[in-house]
């Protein structure tokens, strides 16, 4: 990749993205094992919690969709 393919993240934003890219990592492999546990065991997660979890995501896209045309102050 070209320095011109780089996206451009300033120095504050940088170690919070890095951080919440790991959180999301995390929360793919969490995800997989309860799907795994779930498949093991026959028993399924309660509709409720997926809604939950769901309510979850819709917030951090949410806020990212915001940073994507910040405001200024």
């Amino acid at each position: 990749m070209s320095s011109d393919d780089l996206i451009h993240i300033s120095p504050r934003q940088t170690p919070v993205i890095n951080r919440l890219h790991d959180c999301m990592e995390q929360a793919v492999a969490y995800a997989a094992a309860i799907r795994d546990n779930a498949q093991d065991e026959g028993h399924p997660i309660p509709p409720e919690l997926l809604i939950s979890f769901s309510a979850d995501y819709d917030r951090i896209i949410a806020a990212l969709t915001d940073a994507t045309a910040p405001r200024a102050r």
